[in-house]
C-alpha cells in the first residue's frame, strides 16, 4: 500500500431517510467474567437513498448496537425513524460499551416498511444476530484518553489528521472501521513505530515525521459514506504491543478484531469517532 493509506469508507451515514428497527428478544445465561452469551437481537433497514449492500450493513450494525445495549442493560427503542445522519452515531458509540467477540448472523425474509396508507411501501432488510458480548471492566487507573479528528465531514480525496492525548503515559493505536465490516490498524505501522505518548502534549498523526497520508475516499458509485476511527490507549506498564496482536494495514473481520482486543481491553481505554465522506 506504500506511504499513503487510502481509507475505505465504513459506517453508512447518508443524509436520507433511514428506517432502523431493533428488537432485543432474549439473552441467555453466562455472564461470567463480564461475558454475556446468546444475546439475540434484530436489525431492520428500509432501502431509501442507499444501495442494497449499504442497507444490509446498516441493518447489521443496528442489530449489533441492540445486542451491546442489551448486554449492558440499556433500553433499546423498538422502532426509530432516522432522518439525520448524525443520529446514527449512537450505533457506533456502542462499540466501546461492549465488544461483540462472537456472532452468528441469520438474514430474515425481506419485509416492507410503509409509514401510512398515503405512502408507497419500500423494501426492508431484516437480520437476526446471536452474539457473545464482552463488557470491559471499569478502569482502575484511568488513562484520560481524549481523541479528535480534523473534521467531521470530508470530501473524497481530502487528507485528514487525528489527535490523541492521555493523562498518563500510554501506548496508543489508531484503527479504522471500514465499510466492508472490517477493522484495520493504521498506527503504529512499519514506517511509524513510536506510539508512546504522555500528558505533556497531544500526539498528532500523521505528523511531520510520518510518511503516511490519511486520504478519505467514498466507495466507487456512492455519493456519501462514512467510517470511524477507533482509538486505543494501553497503560505503558502493560507488556502488550498492538503491532504484535494486529498486523499493520491488514484488515480483520469486526468480530475477530474485538475478540483479540477484548483480551487486554481492561488495561486500556478506547474511543470511537465517526465521520462522513462525501463525493466531490
Amino acid at each position: 500500500m506504500g506511504a499513503m493509506f487510502n481509507l475505505r469508507v465504513g459506517f453508512i451515514l447518508l443524509i436520507a431517510t433511514y428506517l432502523f428497527t431493533a428488537i432485543s428478544v432474549h439473552a441467555a445465561a453466562g455472564n461470567q467474567d463480564n461475558v454475556t452469551n446468546g444475546v439475540i437481537a434484530e436489525g431492520y433497514c428500509a432501502v431509501v437513498g442507499m444501495s442494497p449492500e449499504q442497507c444490509q450493513l446498516t441493518a447489521l450494525q443496528r442489530a449489533r448496537a441492540a445486542a451491546i445495549e442489551q448486554a449492558v442493560g440499556v433500553h433499546v427503542a423498538s422502532t426509530t425513524l432516522v432522518t439525520d445522519a448524525k443520529l446514527t452515531l449512537d450505533f457506533i458509540k456502542t462499540y466501546s460499551r461492549g465488544f461483540i467477540v462472537k456472532e452468528k448472523i441469520e438474514w430474515l425474509p425481506m419485509g416492507q416498511y410503509q409509514k401510512d396508507s398515503t405512502t408507497a411501501p419500500i423494501p426492508e432488510y431484516r437480520v437476526k444476530t446471536i452474539s457473545t458480548v464482552r463488557i470491559p471492566d471499569p478502569k482502575r487507573k484511568p488513562l484520560g484518553l481524549q481523541a479528535k479528528t480534523s473534521a467531521s465531514v470530508y470530501r473524497s480525496g481530502e487528507s485528514a489528521w487525528v489527535e490523541v492525548k492521555t493523562s498518563r503515559p500510554a501506548r496508543i493505536g489508531i484503527f479504522n472501521i471500514t465499510a466492508d465490516d472490517r477493522v484495520v490498524l493504521l498506527f503504529p505501522n512499519d514506517n511509524d513505530h513510536d506510539n508512546l505518548v504522555n500528558r505533556s502534549e497531544p500526539f498528532r498523526y500523521p505528523n511531520k515525521k510520518s510518511l503516511a497520508e490519511l486520504e478519505m475516499q467514498v466507495i466507487p458509485g456512492h455519493l456519501s459514506d462514512a467510517e470511524a476511527f477507533f482509538f486505543v490507549a494501553i497503560d505503558a506498564d502493560h507488556p502488550v504491543k498492538l503491532e504484535d496482536r494486529f498486523t499493520p494495514l491488514q484488515s480483520l473481520p469486526l468480530t475477530d478484531f474485538f475478540a483479540r482486543y477484548a483480551e487486554f481491553a481492561d488495561y486500556g481505554e478506547d474511543s470511537v469517532i465517526a465521520y462522513e465522506v462525501v463525493e466531490r
